[in-house]
């Protein structure tokens, strides 16, 4: 929809077509960024919880200590807020102008609806998940 939109409309309105390119950009890099979730740092999280559960030793992972994937999540983590904040400033937070039609105002909505579920999302990770993370890698060391 948000393509048909910035067709539609970027003429009169070109930040459309910026606001589109971005957000082609931000999915890529989500996307990739839920693949390291899935196949880094929740395998590592799930060992460190193991580890906890059956009393075992701490094992030597791959990548080191917790807080190096979790220092890749936060900068990506980052990297995003920075590209919402630009579509937000670009989109004037998401307002639609006056000759807008539905489908260009319900493309605004659910712009801001998605940055608003990534910010909860960036929110859970960075202040409980990580943190919890981090803390039970140092009481099992």
């Amino acid at each position: 929809l948000l393509q048909k939109v910035a067709e539609v409309h970027g003429e009169t309105n070109p930040k459309l077509i910026e606001i589109y390119e971005l957000f082609q950009a931000s999915l890529v890099d989500l996307h990739e960024h839920l693949d390291k979730e899935e196949m880094v740092l929740f395998p590592f999280i799930e060992e460190l919880l193991k580890t906890e559960r059956e009393n075992l030793q701490l094992p030597n992972f791959h990548c080191g200590s917790i807080e190096n994937p979790i220092g890749v999540m936060l900068h990506e983590h980052s990297n995003e807020g920075d590209r919402f904040r630009q579509i937000a400033a670009l989109s004037d937070n998401y307002s639609a102008p006056q000759y807008a039609c539905d489908s260009y105002r319900l493309v605004m909505q659910l712009l801001q609806e998605f940055e608003n579920n990534l910010h909860l999302h960036i929110h859970v990770e960075n202040n409980i998940l990580f943190l919890k993370s981090i803390a039970l890698q140092e009481k099992l060391s």
